[in-house]
C-alpha cells in the first residue's frame, strides 16, 4: 500500500489491511534486492485488537502515554522510597488514569478487550522497559510488554525467621501434611497454567495462520476479479471489432455488388 515503508507505517494501519500491506511491503523490500529483510517483514504479526488499540492510541493520543509513563516514574520512586501516602494517592491516580485511557481507546469493547488493555497499560507504569514498548506502538500482543523486574524495594524471596517467631519459622512441615497439599496443589495449579499458556499460544498461532489464509484467499480473489475485469473488457473490444469488421464486409459487398453490375453493363453496351 501506498505510503507504507517500515513496520512503523505497518503498525499504524487499520488492522484488516495489515496483512496485504506486509506482504506488498515485503515484496518491494524483496524486489529492491534486501531478501533479508523481506523475510524479517513477512514475520512481523498481526496485532490483537487490543494490541491494535493501544498502537492507534500512541499515535492519536501520545499526551496521554506520556502522562502514563510520567506516572509510573512517580510510582517506582514513591515505592523506592516507601513512601506510604504518596503511594497510596498514586495508586489512585493510575486507577483514574487507566481508565481513562481505555476511554480513549474505543467505545463498545467487550470486557476481555477491557481487561487486557486494563492488564498492557498496568504493566506499561509497573515496569520502565514495558513502558517503552508500548510507546514505540508496535504491539502484536499483551506478551510484548514483558515485565523485566519488579517494584524497586521489592523482595520475593521468604524474609528470615525473627526473633518472635524462631519455632514457627524453622519448623519443618510434617510429610503429608497441609503444607505439602499446599505444595502439590500449587505445582499442580503451575502446570496448568504453562498447559494453558501452550494451548493459548498453538491457538493464537492458529489464529495467525488462519488469518494469513484468509488473506491469501481475499488476495487471490481480487487478483480473480482484475482478470475478469480485464475479460470483460477484452469480450467488449472483441464485439465493437467484430461490428466494426461486418460494417467493413457489408460496405465491401455492396461496393462488389455496383462493381459488378457495372461491368454488365459495359459489356452489354459492346
Amino acid at each position: 500500500m501506498d505510503g507504507v515503508t517500515d513496520a512503523d507505517d505497518l503498525y499504524g494501519l487499520p488492522r484488516a489491511d495489515f496483512i496485504a500491506a506486509r506482504r506488498e511491503l515485503a515484496r518491494r523490500v524483496r524486489d529492491a534486492g534486501d531478501r533479508a529483510a523481506a523475510a524479517e517483514i513477512e514475520k512481523l504479526p498481526k496485532p490483537t485488537t487490543a494490541a491494535w488499540l493501544v498502537n492507534q492510541l500512541v499515535r492519536a493520543h501520545p499526551d496521554a502515554v506520556e502522562d502514563l509513563l510520567a506516572l509510573g516514574t512517580r510510582l517506582r520512586d514513591a515505592h523506592g522510597r516507601a513512601a506510604g501516602p504518596e503511594l497510596r494517592e498514586l495508586g489512585r491516580e493510575r486507577t483514574e488514569l487507566v481508565r481513562s485511557l481505555v476511554k480513549l481507546s474505543g467505545t463498545g469493547l467487550s470486557e476481555a478487550i477491557t481487561r487486557e488493555l486494563e492488564d498492557m497499560f498496568g504493566t506499561a507504569v509497573a515496569d520502565e522497559a514495558a513502558g517503552e514498548t508500548l510507546r514505540a506502538g508496535r504491539l502484536a500482543t499483551a506478551k510484548d510488554l514483558r515485565v523485566e523486574q519488579t517494584w524497586p524495594g521489592l523482595t520475593l524471596a521468604p524474609s528470615p525467621p525473627t526473633a518472635r517467631e524462631p519455632a514457627r519459622q524453622a519448623t519443618k512441615p510434617k510429610p503429608g501434611g497441609a503444607a505439602d497439599r499446599r505444595r502439590k496443589a500449587l505445582a499442580e495449579a503451575k502446570a496448568a497454567v504453562k498447559d494453558a499458556e501452550s494451548d493459548r499460544a498453538d491457538a493464537d498461532r492458529a489464529v495467525r495462520a488462519a488469518e494469513d489464509g484468509v488473506a491469501a484467499a481475499e488476495q487471490r480473489v481480487r487478483e480473480l476479479n482484475a482478470e475478469l475485469d480485464a475479460a470483460e473488457h477484452a469480450e467488449l473490444d472483441a464485439r465493437r471489432q467484430l461490428q466494426a469488421a461486418r460494417r467493413d464486409a457489408k460496405a465491401a459487398e455492396r461496393t462488389a455488388g455496383m462493381t459488378w453490375r457495372r461491368l454488365q453493363q459495359v459489356e452489354a453496351a459492346d
